[in-house]
């Protein structure tokens, strides 16, 4: 019986749709942004929620001490790389890289060709011809494990990246912390000081009035007391702007933020720092060095794959034929020839950009350098300042004592004991200022090194989701999924 062309069509799509109804193919799930539940999932993170409770405990955090009473650096600091969107943004961008190696790692498709003749002039024999072949390409030279090696670096770059991320989102609350706890510190040495001078002007005028003293001494302690206001006020000012920027950098909204018990003076208790080995730590365990290093092995692969373009991939095509009745086998192979260029211009531009990532590197490294010099440097002046800062004030200490006692004892007057308290809280003011300083200092040498150089300890895998996405589908669990092949091996 022979088929007609339209049923062989027919059987043609029928075969090919039972091909692809087997193949187990993704369908498309729509996610749009919906700005709306966008803003109400940010406003909805709370520190007091469940599923920060459990990343907490997952953080090795004391389960007594939960929930938290007194936030310092290290509370805000997981409340940041829990809430924070930045770190999101970072796993995405790595998610992106993984993906990108399950596409190196794939082999080529199989290709398939048909064909049908029909010859009109032969009427003893079968007017069809049938054709049936398909195309095996053959990657050479070890293109595709270049392929596979060059995605892996890139993803192990974007991998550390989120690291950095998280460092960074680190470094920012610190600062903004340090910030915070200085402005709320000083504005009450402030109010302090406007209360003495207040009363010292009031004392100053009664002394006047009785022609104890001269409006000279009473203007000028009406001006100094006039900048202590002005510093007051400039200072109190500072501070809801300042804690709204710790309120973002800890991922958190501002109403949020305002019920948590802050401490505002623990970095003045800080603990000196060993700077020994911290350049030797700087140059290997930096996290912009290590993914420096991920995109040179990267540079490096993708040079191997364009040098082993000059040998050209080979494509077999078996097929076979039935034609009118007499059957025919036939192989067949074909192959770009890459005689003229042997692709000159990729190997160059491969090579220009491995010697891009080298020269950036030493610039990074060199970077580092000169970054950590400096910030040794200013974290060991910070040192001197405080303690000379420390010495003074121990001395103003003892006088004012002093005058406290001769007061106490009828031999001092309520103006002298006020100016010299008026000058131990100056002191106390420097004191504040240097300890300071040596807290900006010690975060410039965190950045130096890219680590805590307390004894708190960063999350040692970062890219590790900490909570669910808004707007979740079905594709990104699969996406979740993926598995880096690096890690792999």
């Amino acid at each position: 019986m022979r088929l007609k062309p339209r049923k062989i069509q027919l059987a043609a799509i029928a075969s090919l749709a039972l091909l692809s109804s087997g193949c187990g193919f993704e369908s498309y799930f729509s996610k749009p942004i919906k700005p709306a539940e966008v803003v109400k999932h940010l406003e909805a993170q709370s520190p007091d929620s469940p599923a920060f409770q459990e990343y907490l405990l997952a953080q090795n955090y004391p389960q007594s001490q939960l929930p938290i009473q007194q936030w310092n650096l290290s509370e805000l600091t997981y409340s940041a790389l829990f809430f924070h969107p930045d770190l999101n943004v970072a796993r995405s961008q790595w998610r992106a890289a993984q993906a990108a190696q399950i596409t190196a790692a794939q082999r080529p498709e199989i290709g398939i060709n048909a064909s049908a003749d029909n010859h009109q002039q032969h009427k003893n024999k079968s007017p069809w011809t049938y054709t049936l072949g398909i195309d095996i390409p053959i990657v050479t030279a070890g293109k595709r494990d270049a392929q596979i090696e060059q995605a892996a670096g890139l993803s192990e770059a974007a991998r550390i990246e989120i690291a950095q991320t998280a460092w960074q989102v680190r470094s920012r609350l610190a600062k903004s912390l340090l910030e915070y706890q200085f402005a709320t510190q000083q504005a009450a040495i402030l109010a302090n000081e406007v209360k003495l001078r207040t009363s010292i002007v009031d004392m100053l005028q009664k002394r006047v009035d009785a022609g104890m003293a001269s409006n000279i001494e009473l203007s000028n302690a009406r001006i100094a007391l006039q900048k202590a206001e002005q510093s007051l006020n400039t200072e109190t000012g500072k501070i809801p702007a300042l804690q709204a920027s710790l309120a973002s950098d800890a991922g958190l909204p501002l109403a949020a933020f305002k019920q948590l018990n802050v401490i505002n003076d623990s970095y003045t208790r800080d603990k000196p720092i060993g700077l020994d080995s911290l350049q030797y730590e700087a140059l290997l365990n930096r996290l912009d060095i290590r993914a420096a290093l991920a995109r040179y092995e990267a540079a490096e692969a993708k040079l191997r794959l364009e040098i082993a373009k000059q040998y050209p991939d080979i494509t077999l095509s078996p097929s076979k034929t039935l034609d009118q009745g007499d059957k025919i086998w036939s192989l067949g192979f074909s192959s770009l020839l890459t005689l003229i260029n042997k692709n000159r211009g990729l190997i160059a531009e491969a090579k220009a950009l491995r010697e891009v990532e080298i020269a950036q590197f030493e610039a990074l490294q060199a970077k580092v350098i000169s970054e950590l010099n400096q910030s040794k440097a200013s974290y060991q002046a910070t040192l001197e300042a405080n303690a000379k800062a420390n010495t003074v004030l121990a001395s103003q200490e003892k006088r004012t004592l002093q005058t406290q006692r001769q007061f106490d004892a009828g031999f001092a007057d309520k103006l002298e004991l006020s100016t010299k308290q008026l000058e131990n809280l100056i002191a106390k003011q420097n004191v504040l200022q240097s300890a300071y300083g040596i807290q900006q200092a010690k975060l410039a040498l965190e950045d130096a090194v890219q680590r805590p150089l307390d004894d708190f300890n960063m999350p040692n895998n970062p890219e590790v989701a900490s909570k669910p996405e808004i707007n979740k589908t079905p594709e990104t669990n699969k996406n979740l999924e993926i598995k880096s092949v690096r890690n792999a091996q």
